[in-house]
């Protein structure tokens, strides 16, 4: 069984849409210890039945917010959200996240909830 910090409690905070929230899910259940994932965006999108692009898209977002990091083609969930055979192992990698420099997790600061995306209502007069 995986040890995991608090993730959700901040979930809602971090303004994640439901395509990056369904990744980010099938990105937790399937990590190695120590938040490896070992599987790739295709892999993801096959299990979540939807396209790669799309998969694509929720990643940038899960990356932009430093929740998954990214090396080349790999990816692994930040630190403090990875899940980890012990309390020893997670405190050793929280350790080393601290001395090596770990991206911190970024919360959005709207004043106020940025619009939803979608047509928009504006249209060219002449």
């Amino acid at each position: 069984m995986l040890m995991v910090t608090d993730l959700f409690g901040m979930l809602r905070r971090l303004e994640l849409t439901p395509t990056a929230t369904n990744v980010l899910s099938v990105m937790v259940e399937r990590q190695n210890p120590g938040g490896v994932v070992p599987i790739t965006q295709q892999d993801i999108a096959e299990e979540l039945q939807i396209l790669p692009s799309v998969v694509s898209r929720g990643m940038t977002l899960l990356v932009e917010r430093g929740l998954v990091l990214r090396k080349g083609y790999r990816y692994r969930l930040h630190p403090a959200i990875a899940g980890y055979s012990s309390e020893l192992e997670m405190q050793a990698a929280m350790a080393r996240a601290a001395r090596e420099g770990v991206p911190p997790i970024l919360i959005p600061d709207y004043q106020a909830a940025p619009p939803k995306a979608g047509r928009s209502r504006l249209r060219a007069v002449s």
